[in-house]
């Protein structure tokens, strides 16, 4: 029997385990094992909570890794826009000069095919420009830039 104040192991803390182990290439008996080293317990539903975090504190000094998810990008309201970033002009301006366009109504009219604008003003529009830039820097890489009209 267990004391009162004392919780047992965590359906998460369980699954915890197996992932991390799996992880590092421990089967099942090698994970009892050291279940049975650190705690003295045959099984890992027989665990308390804090035997639990020992278990997974060894785990992760083997070399284990633990991988938070993601969280889904919040969508905004269609009311709202959010303004470009700064992070966003900087790779615009990379992207000109990898072009190694010297020329600033070079940006404006590519922006005008773009977005039908001279100047980007959302996150959207200056992430259609910048793929745009990535596109063109692609092709300009491998070779097959504009392609020139015959002369004849």
């Amino acid at each position: 029997m267990y004391k009162v104040n004392e919780k047992r192991i965590t359906a998460k803390q369980l699954k915890l385990i197996w992932v991390l182990a799996h992880q590092i290439g421990i089967n099942d008996q090698l994970l009892h094992d050291m279940a049975w080293e650190v705690c003295g317990k045959a099984s890992l539903k027989e665990l308390y909570a804090w035997e639990a975090a020992t278990v997974i504190d060894c785990l992760l000094d083997d070399g284990a890794k633990v991988t938070k998810k993601r969280k889904p990008r919040r969508s905004l309201p269609d009311n709202v826009v959010e303004l470009v970033a700064g992070e966003q002009i900087r790779l615009i301006e990379y992207l000109v000069d990898q072009l190694g366009w010297d020329d600033p109504r070079q940006l404006v009219g590519f922006n005008k095919r773009v977005i039908k604008k001279e100047r980007i003003g959302t996150k959207k529009e200056a992430g259609k420009v910048i793929e745009g830039l990535k596109a063109m820097l692609n092709r300009k890489q491998k070779g097959g830039g504009l392609k020139q009209k015959d002369s004849r």
